[in-house]
Formats: structure tokens, C-alpha cells, sequence
């Protein structure tokens, strides 16, 4: 395929190795169908299991609850396994994973090139008076680009984001 291996040895090594491979048993429309699969189900991921959370996890990790403090007395042990459960503790652990939870997450959201970041926070983590996103048409005129490529940047940026967020 190439000569003294030079290049194929770079594609594997940069993990392109699969893709060089697969033209050998897939034509061109079938990779693409494939890879148009993986970029949907990274742009699902990141919108479901972490954009839709967000605002959740966020009001979560910064509240300060106060657990009820009445206690009890009983013979019966409080659980099957008999052991200890606090609902101070449990409050706590809630609270810091959920701080985990959006630190992560801004961390993965900072790997993104400055206008996906930029799309991202303005789309789906800000919102307006009412208690809602704003339109895609806000953003794309916040961010001065056409309608056409605001929705393409939109499409890159969750399937980016979605890869990163992605547990590997």
C-alpha cells in the first residue's frame, strides 16, 4: 500500500490506521454513513447526558441544604446490611460529586477551540429571564456569523464535545 511502510506506520501511530484499513472492505458512501453515525451519537451524548443536566448538577454543587437533624432511637438496625447512613452525610457526598461533576465538565468545555466554547456557553448555558435557553437565532446573531454556518459550528461543537465528554 505505501512504500517501506513510512506512512501506514505514521497512520497507526496518529490512529488513522483504522480508517486507511477500512477503504479496503467499505466503498467511500459506506465510511461516510458510518462516521455521519458516530458524529450523531456523540452529538446525543453530549446533549443528553450532560448539557440537559447541567443547570441541575450546577445548583446542586453550590447548595448549601441542611439535613434534618432529629434523631431517633430504635432496636431495628436502619438497614438491611446494618450500616450507617447519615442524611448530613449524604447531603455532602451529593454536593461534591456535583461539584466534580461541573468542574469536569468546564474542564472538557475549555479544550474546545475559543468559537464552539463561545457557541456552547451561549446556547445551552445561559439563560434568559423566563428560565429558558435562548433561540438559536440570539446566538447566531450574538456570535455575527450566518444562519447556515451557525448551525454547522453548532454541529461540530456538540460532536466535540461529545468526544471529549465521553468516557474513554
Amino acid at each position: 500500500m505505501f512504500k517501506n511502510g513510512g506512512i501506514g506506520k505514521m497512520q497507526m501511530k496518529l490512529g488513522m490506521g483504522y480508517f486507511s484499513n477500512a477503504e479496503q472492505f467499505f466503498n467511500s458512501s459506506e465510511i461516510e454513513e458510518m462516521l455521519e453515525d458516530d458524529s450523531e451519537f456523540f452529538i446525543e451524548y453530549a446533549e443528553r447526558k450532560w448539557l440537559s443536566k447541567y443547570f441541575k448538577m450546577k445548583a446542586m454543587a453550590s447548595k448549601t441544604s441542611i439535613p434534618s437533624l432529629t434523631s431517633t432511637i430504635s432496636n431495628t438496625p436502619t438497614s438491611k446490611t446494618n450500616e450507617f447512613r447519615s442524611p448530613t452525610e449524604t447531603h455532602a457526598l451529593k454536593a461534591i460529586v456535583a461539584s466534580e461533576w461541573v468542574e469536569y465538565f468546564h474542564e472538557k468545555l475549555d479544550c474546545l477551540p475559543e468559537d464552539y466554547k463561545k457557541l456552547i456557553q451561549l446556547k445551552y448555558l445561559t439563560r434568559k429571564e423566563d428560565g429558558r435557553c435562548p433561540s438559536d437565532y440570539h446566538v447566531y446573531s450574538e456570535l455575527s456569523v450566518s444562519r447556515t454556518k451557525y448551525y454547522q459550528m453548532k454541529k461540530e461543537a456538540l460532536e466535540e464535545l461529545g468526544r471529549l465528554l465521553y468516557p474513554s
